[in-house]
């Protein structure tokens, strides 16, 4: 919405003249020094309907042909607002070459109005007064008032910087989730290798002596009986002998038609009759027997 008003002197009276988009027409001075310059006079809003969470923008232009300095504004006070609240008012300076060749000075002043609730807003008419300094005729002229209907706020939308963050966000986060998932599907995959590597039974029950068997445990006796139990689910497993259920001799000869070295069937009767010994007897084992009953076991 746009409206223009020409020059008054004191004495002559104001008039106000709508102006749609096309250009005002200026009437220029026959004589710059002697014959006074028309001013030509814009104030419009940039919207005529304004979310709530938005600003309402208001101009005041004026300009004519010649020098920037021909005329001295001595009046140019803050709009009158209603449901209407001033942020902030800026004015600029330009020159612009006519077609003619002549200079056209422009002068324009903006404002920054916050709505204050829906509804109908207003910018009363402003009285701009001035002298033109090669007459020293003082004159004025006045704005038309305005209308602004506040609409319903608008959705906010977010930066260009701050929608950048969220990406770069995004990004990390999902980079990491990516990451953690890649070493869970290699874990597993190194864990069900573990498990699908076969190892011998003497290679486990070698492990579980060495996890379960103490040779500096205070009762010597126990550790012994221990070390016998675990000594009989070897070679159940190893050889398929029902050790449970097998007394000394039947074990032996299994273990002899599997091939077992007579040296070792030797070293084995010897450590059953030691350990049945201790077992039905009860007797004591002093830690250099359980040594040799250990390393007899284990060499096997």
């Amino acid at each position: 919405m746009m409206f223009a008003a020409k020059k008054s002197s004191r004495h002559a009276c104001c008039c106000m003249l709508p102006v749609g988009t096309g250009k005002i027409p200026t009437a220029l001075a026959q004589h710059p020094h002697t014959a006074p310059t028309d001013i030509e006079f814009k104030s419009y809003i940039e919207e005529s309907r304004v979310p709530a969470n938005r600003q309402v923008v208001f101009h005041l232009e004026l300009s004519w042909t010649g020098d920037m300095k021909r005329y001295q504004f001595t009046r140019i006070p803050q709009p009158v607002l209603t449901n209407l609240l001033l942020e902030m008012s800026s004015s600029s300076n330009k020159l612009e070459t006519l077609p003619s060749g002549q200079t056209r000075s422009i002068k324009r002043i903006s404002y920054q109005l916050s709505p204050l609730e829906m509804g109908m807003a207003y910018i009363d008419a402003v009285e701009v007064a001035y002298r033109d300094i090669l007459t020293g005729e003082d004159s004025r002229l006045f704005s038309q008032r305005m209308e602004i209907k506040i609409i319903e706020p608008v959705a906010e939308g977010r930066s260009k910087l701050e929608a950048l963050i969220y990406v770069v966000l995004l990004i990390l986060f999902s980079g990491t989730i990516a990451y953690f998932l890649i070493l869970y599907v290699r874990k597993r995959k190194d864990n069900r290798s573990l498990e699908h590597t076969e190892t011998s039974p003497a290679e486990r029950y070698h492990d579980r002596l060495a996890r379960e068997i103490d040779p500096k445990g205070a009762n010597l006796s126990e550790m012994t009986g221990r070390m016998s139990k675990l000594f009989r689910e070897y070679l159940a497993e190893d050889f398929q002998i029902r050790t449970t259920e097998s007394n000394v001799d039947a074990i032996l000869e299994r273990l002899q038609s599997a091939g077992v070295e007579a040296a070792d069937i030797r070293k084995l009767t010897e450590l059953f009759r030691k350990l049945d010994v201790i077992k039905f007897a009860g007797s004591s084992v002093d830690p250099a027997e359980f040594s040799l009953l250990c390393r007899t076991i284990e060499d096997f």
